[in-house]
């Protein structure tokens, strides 16, 4: 597939010359080929929003670097925080000629406000009460309470709310249905070509590329041409690679990492040796329980599942020991883990769960990584003596692997096992589990066929769905699903301890019942009190107040892991390869100059560095 995908563009190599043409592997086929309408959540924003789209302001996921981007400068509110002024970036340009001015952000909040269903839609209406265009390059925002924090919502970490081209949306009469084609870029560069097929997508570098916000940035015109491929394998990328085809990419397992790197000299991940990979990629990994399906909203058995899962085996024979286990949702990143992780390792020793009425036990376990240590050094690996560097490589422990704990817990929710050994519900009948997974998202993938072999070998029947990403994020936002692998459930980060922004959406008032497509990211359908008094609280708690905001984040965390909504497995690392056959200075190790995040919107500050190797 990979050679065909190749040949299908470069086959005109006048018109779009290799040497010109950066090729970054695309995260999925795109099922929805012509439509760049990414306000509407059921259509992928991956790589189109790094390079079409815009917003007001950035935090670089590595650096932890504040970038003004549309925003000439950061937010101003007044002493109660009940109003918003931010003053725009002069000078930026639409690719159709169009001047981005003030009218395009008020435009934007009122439209979407306007339109149930759009992204972003309910929190705007949910605080703002007005929107003013001051001048061309100054709004004013009026909030209907106050709000501290009403910046981030237009601050990228992923994404974050796109400014829309007035000019364009204001004569469509349906924003759900409308497919925005051609989509006219605020970016650096514009929509050149698409395959039919989904498979790889082509642009390129804006002529005015400086009247953009990575233009006045960087100061740099970044790769001609950019084409984004989709592989469906781990295999299909290192050939590519190998071959000199592909440039750079997302991620792909570990043994195919390993052999591939003996054999191509030009390739270089983030790391020169073991462990490789990019560490600190801000979300993490999960097995996410539809809490609106029997038996998974029981607290008891979700705390079941979660003992009868060996996380070192994970860690060291499914990923090659290159992540940290993590088990609290909040990312293990070298910055969290300082300000979450390891505060909070005498709590999470301290734990204790209910087994039945006169029986407590803890599940914590901080021995994990140093068995870890172990298999690594076992298995000719460099591995560090220190305590601390120990638990910074591989994380500061996990739960117990505890199956005659996990048996405890079922037989007090009434479950049983037949002769076979295999679990039967209360009422009899056999207990099947349906994990829903993407293929070509390789941690999640790899982490559901570990989880279904661990509880098969606890006694149940375990399905893994391999579901293609776009019907994926689909059926886990509809709640089609027992156990979804998607990602960052509880609540992702930035380059702060803020969690409000990323826990906000789980909020009793963003419920959306099965059925409908979650409006936030709680496809797994919490509803806690406890949980929403804590983010009501950090919602009403100045940033600046960080020992406060701090507090109620741990507190937040640890309601969570008390509770067990999800299980939170490991940190999310990523094999993000650089071929350097033909173009030079992506970051690494030696050079991390911002976030090899290429596909996050941030990326558009990063790209504009690569140079051409003849240069």
């Amino acid at each position: 597939m990979s050679l065909v995908v190749f040949l299908s563009v470069f086959s005109q190599m006048g018109v779009v010359p290799r040497e010109e043409t950066l090729t970054i592997s695309q995260i999925s086929r795109y099922a929805y080929i012509n439509n760049y309408n990414i306000w509407n959540s059921s259509i992928p924003n991956h790589i189109r929003h790094t390079l079409l789209f815009d917003t007001l302001w950035y935090v670089d996921q590595h650096t932890g670097e504040w970038i003004n981007a549309l925003a000439e400068n950061e937010p101003i509110y007044n002493d109660d925080y009940t109003e918003m002024t931010v003053k725009l970036r002069k000078g930026i340009f639409w690719s159709d000629g169009v001047e981005f001015t003030a009218d395009d952000v008020v435009f934007t909040v009122n439209y979407l406000m306007e339109n149930p269903g759009l992204r972003w839609s309910s929190e705007f209406r949910q605080y703002v009460n007005d929107v003013r265009k001051l001048d061309d390059y100054t709004v004013l925002f009026i909030f209907k309470e106050p709000n501290p924090r009403f910046q981030y919502y237009f601050t990228a970490r992923y994404d974050a709310a796109y400014i829309m081209p007035e000019h364009y949306w204001k004569n469509v009469q349906d924003p759900l249905t409308d497919d925005f084609y051609p989509p006219i870029s605020l970016g650096q560069y514009t929509l050149k070509d698409t395959d039919p097929t989904g498979y790889w997508t082509l642009y390129e570098r804006r002529e005015d590329w400086e009247r953009s916000s990575p233009g006045i940035v960087t100061g740099e015109p970044g790769p001609k041409y950019i084409m984004s491929v989709f592989y469906n394998t781990s295999t299909a990328k290192a050939m590519a690679m190998e071959r000199n085809e592909l440039d750079l990419f997302m991620d792909i397992d570990t043994e195919t990492f390993k052999e591939m790197n003996l054999r191509n000299p030009n390739i270089r991940p983030w790391y020169q040796d073991f462990p490789w990979a990019y560490p600190d990629e801000i979300d993490q990994r999960d097995l996410g329980f539809n809490l609106e399906k029997y038996p998974y909203n029981l607290k008891n058995v979700r705390w079941a599942l979660t003992l009868s899962l060996d996380i070192v085996y994970l860690v060291t024979n499914y990923m090659g020991g290159v992540v940290r286990v993590n088990p609290i949702p909040q990312p293990a990143t070298s910055y969290h883990m300082e300000h979450f992780h390891i505060p909070m390792l005498s709590w999470l020793e301290e734990l204790e769960i209910e087994v039945n009425g006169n029986e407590t036990f803890k599940p914590f376990d901080k021995n994990i990584p140093f068995e870890i240590a172990a298999w690594a050094k076992e298995a000719g690996y460099e591995v560090p003596q220190d305590r601390d560097k120990i638990i910074q490589q591989w994380g500061i422990g996990w739960w117990k692997y505890a199956p005659d704990v996990a048996e405890k817990l079922l037989i007090s929710e009434g479950f049983s096992k037949n002769k076979q050994g295999k679990w039967l519900l209360p009422n009899g009948d056999s207990w099947k589990i349906s994990i829903i997974a993407a293929p070509d998202e390789v941690d999640a993938y790899t982490q559901a066929l570990w989880a279904a072999n661990n509880w098969r070998k606890f006694g149940i029947e375990v399905q893994v769905e391999s579901v293609e990403r776009d019907p994926f994020y689909l059926r886990t936002g509809l709640g089609d699903f027992e156990i979804t692998t998607i990602w960052t459930l509880g609540g992702g980060a930035s380059g702060f301890i803020d969690k409000w922004p990323f826990i906000q959406g789980y909020h009793s008032s963003y419920y959306t019942p099965l059925g409908e497509s979650a409006i936030t990211d709680n496809s797994i359908r919490v509803k806690s009190k406890e949980l929403d008094t804590i983010i009501d609280e950090l919602g009403a708690t100045p940033p600046e107040e960080e020992e406060k905001v701090l507090k109620l984040s741990q507190k937040y965390l640890k309601t969570w892991v008390e509770n067990q909504y999800t299980i939170t497995t490991t940190s999310f690392k990523k094999f993000i390869t650089f071929n350097g056959t033909y173009w030079t200075n992506f970051p690494t190790a030696e050079n991390p100059y911002g976030q090899p995040l290429y596909w996050f919107i941030g990326g558009k500050f990063t790209l504009p560095y690569i140079q051409p190797i003849n240069k």
